[in-house]
């Protein structure tokens, strides 16, 4: 019961933070789809003008697309791109305002995610409401091409995903001829210690930007995307790499030499040993949007010796 409380209460920081809302819409969108008012998209082909955009990748997806002209809130977690940040404040995933996304009167909201609250909202009150699946690294291309269809620009986003996919595989072709190094992943924990460690498992995009990388996710092989693991079963792995990532505003210096001493606890570890320990910081580091290419190619600098993560 505590580590469950543990996970939700870390599920729940990353929500509170411009990184969190990323993994907790992503650890929910698995079952949800695209819909509109009453469940389904209006036929009318006039482009919104007037868009909510209620998650942080969401928002930076629109933006990437050139969009951001049409937004006239978004979530309260959102932080980038900086003019985004100009924009109301409607809210969160969890707890949407919706006096103010009413006083916005918008022709559209996009989310991510199941966000039943916000559904009942929308169909209350007729409002166009689409909401994006995003799981895994692919489903980060479907979700900029539907949100590319929706706002009739679907030309702008081909392009975004293709320069995406372009960008990826130099990152491969640069690590192709390294050592995959084993990689354990963290994306939470209890705060000064090394309890409730939370990772990213196979079929998340932090799973697939990682191999993207050149590293082995040494919890590749769970089938949940996003799980809570044992200081034992990290020691079985033997990771030789660790990366920690935060969003940036998270942790301060002192906290990220705090975090990588935390790690002395378990000298064994070869990535203790060698000193291959790295906090990632930076607003990227827990969204799934169009910023996974750098990402990827902060990943290979830490994983293949290139430049530090702090």
């Amino acid at each position: 019961m505590l580590r469950r409380t543990l996970l939700i209460a870390f599920i729940g920081l990353v929500v509170g933070s411009a990184a969190s809302v990323g993994l907790l819409q992503v650890s929910q969108s698995a079952g949800s789809a695209a819909v509109g008012t009453g469940g389904e998209e209006g036929t009318d082909s006039t482009a919104p003008e007037r868009v909510i955009c209620m998650s942080p990748a969401v928002t930076e997806m629109v933006f990437a697309l050139e969009q951001g002209g049409r937004v006239v809130g978004r979530s309260q977690f959102t932080a980038y791109p900086p003019e985004a940040r100009e924009k109301p404040s409607c809210g969160g995933f969890i707890n949407p305002n919706t006096e103010k996304i009413l006083s916005l009167d918008p022709d559209l909201i996009i989310t991510q995610g199941l966000g039943k609250k916000l559904r009942r909202f929308s169909e209350k009150h007729d409002i166009p409401l689409v909401s994006v699946r995003i799981t895994d690294l692919d489903s980060i291309f479907s979700a900029i091409g539907r949100i590319g269809e929706v706002l009739k620009c679907g030309a702008r986003a081909e392009l975004l995903t293709a320069r995406m996919r372009t960008d990826l595989a130099k990152v491969k072709v640069r690590v192709a001829d390294r050592e995959r190094k084993r990689v354990l992943l963290v994306v939470g924990r209890e705060p000064g210690t090394l309890n409730s460690l939370n990772t990213a498992g196979g079929g998340s995009y932090l799973d697939d930007v990682l191999r993207a990388a050149g590293g082995e996710n040494i919890f590749g092989g769970l089938e949940s995307r996003y799980r809570q693991v044992s200081k034992e079963a990290v020691a079985s792995r033997r990771p030789e790499v660790i990366v920690e990532l935060r969003g940036e505003g998270m942790v301060s210096s002192e906290k990220t030499k705090q975090i990588k001493q935390a790690w002395r606890a378990m000298p064994f570890l070869p990535a203790v040993q060698h000193d291959r320990i790295h906090v990632v910081k930076s607003t990227y580091a827990l969204i799934p949007g169009p910023r996974i290419v750098r990402l990827a190619r902060r990943l290979a600098d830490v994983i293949h010796g290139e430049g530090g993560g702090e």
